[in-house]
């Protein structure tokens, strides 16, 4: 085995990455990485700091060094990814993530090589999504003594989540236990009749949500959720009506972006960017970053001002 290998396979041992060694040993990390390569070798003056640093003597460096401990695994890579299936630690993912960066960028990297990179960023969303959702599903139970606005954000985040995972019929099971046990709340009908029009049951979420029409016709949320519904049925007038009549001290603004891509829908430019443009000007009345929160409605104004 060659020294330049070893030098590679000691710091891995050593979980250094390039640009670190190449620090402790005042060289660049793309000499290291040419050393690894077989390009160049390292000059004899620095041996001994190089010997200090993985702690092994001048000799070790030219003894044989195990590329890795347990060779099932096709390459250090392959170990360092597994102690991050095991730890689910951030520092272990890096690692993991700089072994295999390491050979993309040195132009060693093979088809394997890909393939498992894209696999430990699709292993880390998953262990992501797993902490979301029970930080998600403690926020609901933690909040739900009392049922403030939080409580209401994290279990709308939480059904948004299962949503997306395709747990859809979760969402839906656990809302209208939620409307059985309390038939009076329109908030719970109006949850009941969001999830519904999100599984694309629309027939089903208008008769529910008459249910809450009846119990109090000027609550903002039935308002919206009316809207949307009309939206979804394509009766865009009706919507637009509905949305209007939502009070204008509501803390919520997701109807105005509503409003504003119905009429864009109807046809009326002007006044969709109109809309887009009261958005701006709430977002900035109420403190928010318009560079962020902003984004969308210039994108879509200059998108609606851009058309024939």
């Amino acid at each position: 085995m060659t020294l330049n290998e070893n030098i590679r396979n000691l710091r891995l041992e050593k979980k250094l990455s390039q640009e670190k060694l190449g620090e402790l040993l005042g060289v660049s990390a793309q000499a290291v990485s040419k050393w690894e390569q077989g390009l160049y070798s390292p000059d004899i003056s620095l041996l001994p700091l190089l010997a200090e640093c993985f702690g092994v003597t001048i000799d070790g460096l030219f003894q044989d060094v195990p590329a890795r401990k347990y060779p099932a695994y096709g390459g250090a890579e392959g170990e360092l990814w597994t102690n991050y299936e095991l730890s689910g630690l951030e520092s272990d993912f890096r690692r993991a993530v700089e072994g295999y960066e390491e050979r993309i960028l040195s132009g060693t990297a093979e088809a394997e090589d890909y393939r498992c990179y894209g696999c430990l960023y699709e292993l880390r969303a998953s262990k992501d999504i797993e902490v979301a959702l029970h930080n998600l599903r403690r926020a609901v139970r933690e909040g739900d003594a009392e049922r403030g606005k939080d409580w209401l954000i994290a279990r709308r985040c939480l059904s948004e989540l299962l949503l997306k995972l395709h747990k859809g019929e979760e969402v839906l099971s656990d809302y209208k236990k939620w409307v059985e046990e309390e038939p009076e709340n329109v908030t719970a009908i109006c949850c009941y009749t969001w999830a519904l029009q999100r599984m694309g049951r629309k027939e089903e979420a208008w008769i529910v949500l008459e249910t809450a029409i009846k119990i109090d016709e000027h609550n903002d949320g039935v308002l919206e959720g009316a809207g949307d519904l009309c939206w979804g049925f394509g009766r865009y007038e009706e919507a637009i009506s509905y949305y209007d009549r939502i009070s204008k001290d509501s803390e919520s603004i997701s109807h105005l972006f509503s409003k504003a891509e119905v009429l864009a829908l109807m046809g009326e430019k002007e006044k969709a960017i109109q809309q887009f443009e009261q958005i701006l000007v709430w977002l900035e009345e109420k403190g928010y970053n318009l560079e962020v929160e902003g984004q969308h409605p210039r994108e879509r104004i200059a998108e609606l001002s851009a058309q024939n």
